[in-house]
């Protein structure tokens, strides 16, 4: 874990997979509000003020997005003015807030959204990822199979900030890799073996059968 105080009203800390999952949590628990995920921010703030000397005079907010692989944390304070607005915000919220965003992409600007493919390296993973992607009927998105690998190319246009934050931090624990633009997904279109349309809502949706 890395700390560095950024001024007496902010702190950041980079912190990698691996040391998550020391803290006895994954990727996907980051997506949901839960005591685990509040604990291990909690736990990050004391570490960051005893390595800084940050102190924490009051109501903290936190984001996050994930970096080369690295989940990078901004801890701000919040203004006594704000506090109300702020609660109000963390109750209607759907997700932790440290949610990742789309690196140079504001959905909010009408700026369209290029493609992406995602690659799984076995149907196991593919799987998982479509089951935890709450977004699965509303996003576009095709199968196909190309070199041994399974890659979903997916149309995220219609997804809030929020709604890509969850989807790149799915990607980033089950998928080997994500590359964004239309000319790649194209390739992939056009090299790969077609599997099926709607493949996340499908997958999403499935329902495990038990043995007799």
């Amino acid at each position: 874990m890395i700390f560095r105080k950024v001024s007496d009203h902010e702190l950041r800390c980079s912190v990698t997979v691996d040391e998550i999952r020391a803290n006895g949590l994954e990727i996907s628990d980051l997506l949901k509000r839960s005591d685990k995920t509040y604990e291990f921010f909690e736990y990050l703030m004391q570490e960051g003020q005893e390595e800084t000397g940050f102190e924490k005079t009051g109501p903290m907010s936190v984001e996050g997005v994930f970096l080369n692989g690295n989940l990078e944390l901004i801890f701000r304070s919040i203004d006594e003015a704000e506090a109300d607005d702020w609660e109000e915000q963390e109750a209607n919220a759907q997700h932790t807030e440290a949610v990742p965003s789309l690196p140079d992409i504001d959905p909010d600007s009408g700026e369209m959204l290029k493609l992406v493919q995602v690659r799984f390296a076995s149907a196991g993973l593919l799987y998982q990822f479509c089951k935890l992607f709450t977004q699965a009927k509303k996003v576009p998105s095709t199968l196909y199979q190309m070199d041994g690998t399974y890659v979903l190319i997916l149309d995220l246009d219609q997804c809030t900030r929020t709604e890509i934050g969850a989807f790149c931090m799915l990607a980033n624990e089950y998928a080997t890799e994500s590359i964004y633009g239309d000319l790649q997904a194209s390739q992939v279109m056009e090299h790969g073996t077609h599997i099926c349309d709607d493949a996340v809502c499908r997958i999403h949706e499935m329902k495990v059968q038990e043995a007799p």
